[in-house]
């Protein structure tokens, strides 16, 4: 594995463990504890955290990895009899998939949906209870495929050496 490539999978692989991170502690902590406090309150909240969450902080990191990704895939694909191509390929491809098409797919389009409710309103209180389960699971599904993503693009760095 040259220098170049090295480089590229050792920052993809930090990428996505951060953001494997951020959605663990969003499902762990977050996400827990709107689920302790009224409909109302967390939805207001909630509605606020998907307005804040859209900084340079977060979506250099995020979307950062995904590009770094997607060159991975490509490169892996043109030095496929490489010994880490094969984890390049699986870790870049889970984080795609896992971690970029899944929130694009699923949680954005929830969290817009959720911030056009008013907050108190029957409309809102039947929506957070939709919304907490099945969007929890789902982030804890993306957080898992970054975190695995990441231990393969390790995997990878090791089969390089």
């Amino acid at each position: 594995m040259n220098g170049t490539l090295y480089a590229l999978t050792l920052a993809t692989a930090l990428g996505s463990a951060v953001i494997g991170g951020v959605f663990y502690g969003f499902s762990v902590l977050v996400m827990k504890g709107l689920a302790k406090v009224p409909a109302k309150d967390a939805v207001g909240v909630m509605q606020a955290i998907n307005t804040s969450a859209i900084t340079f902080a977060f979506l250099s990191v995020f979307m950062g990895t995904t590009v770094a990704s997607a060159g991975l895939a490509v490169w892996s694909f043109v030095d496929w009899n490489s010994d880490y191509s094969g984890y390049l390929t699986a870790g870049a491809g889970l984080y795609l998939v896992g971690s970029f098409l899944l929130t694009g797919g699923y949680h954005v389009p929830r969290n817009e949906a959720l911030d056009k409710v008013t907050a108190g309103t029957p409309e809102a209180d039947r929506m957070w209870a939709a919304y907490l389960t099945d969007w929890t699971r789902m982030n804890h599904v993306r957080g898992l495929a970054s975190i695995a993503a990441a231990a393969l693009l390790i995997a990878g760095l090791a089969a390089g050496r």
